[in-house]
């Protein structure tokens, strides 16, 4: 691809035999709402329409353990019904597989700080910046970086974290309080930057404000030692 921030008919094919199930749908759903009159579809504005899906559908599930045909049924727009198609009482999707082990009390510190800190803020497009006063805030200063993805080789050189191999998008929606998980980057927009947060328990995560956990694509995730 040439990295215009555009997708070309080819470039779409390619994108989505890459997908499969419900995402494939999403995604080429998303491409027929994002498509411009020269015929190309707008990088950005297609990934904001399936991350929007996202939180709606995310937003679904009243009981916190997948969404149920019911509430699937209650879901407006084609793209999140997609994501949550055959979706019942949280028994679809994939099993989880990375060891989360035991949260300490700097977590739950952290927690605290970036749960002040989003309210404070209240702001969009400012995630980096959101995590960072907020680690600050819990004594756990990690220098100021610009771009999100950036965090991941920072806090995994840093001896005050350990790393959360092997997670699930399921597990990473229900971290516990104080788990800090990063995104990486994609093309257009403020995209590239990726995304941060630090997870606040109950399906909520915390940057410059509060919302619940929606998936951006590959993560890592990591936590306070002690």
């Amino acid at each position: 691809m040439n990295r215009d921030g555009k997708l070309s008919a080819a470039e779409q094919r390619r994108a989505t035999n890459a997908l499969t199930g419900a995402n494939d749908v999403a995604v080429r759903e998303a491409y027929k709402q994002a498509r411009m009159r020269s015929g190309f579809v707008s990088v950005s504005k297609a990934r904001g329409l399936v991350n929007l899906a996202l939180s709606r559908a995310l937003a679904a599930d009243g009981n916190r353990n997948g969404v149920s045909a019911t509430e699937r049924a209650r879901l407006s727009g084609p793209i999140a019904r997609a994501l949550t198609r055959g979706a019942t009482g949280g028994t679809t999707g994939p099993k989880p597989t990375g060891n989360i082990g035991t949260f300490g009390p700097k977590a739950k510190r952290l927690a605290e700080a970036a749960r002040r800190q989003a309210r404070l803020m209240n702001t969009r497009g400012w995630c980096a910046r959101g995590v960072n006063r907020a680690l600050r805030a819990a004594g756990l200063y990690v220098s100021p970086l610009p771009s999100a993805y950036m965090y991941a080789k920072k806090l995994s050189g840093d001896s005050r974290f350990r790393e959360i191999h092997g997670l699930s998008k399921a597990q990473l929606t229900k971290l516990p309080p104080g788990a800090i998980a990063v995104f990486e980057g994609y093309t257009g927009g403020r995209s590239k930057h990726g995304h941060i947060f630090v997870s606040l328990g109950n399906g909520l995560e915390a940057s410059d404000h509060i919302q619940r956990i929606a998936t951006h694509g590959r993560f890592r995730v990591f936590v306070p030692k002690g």
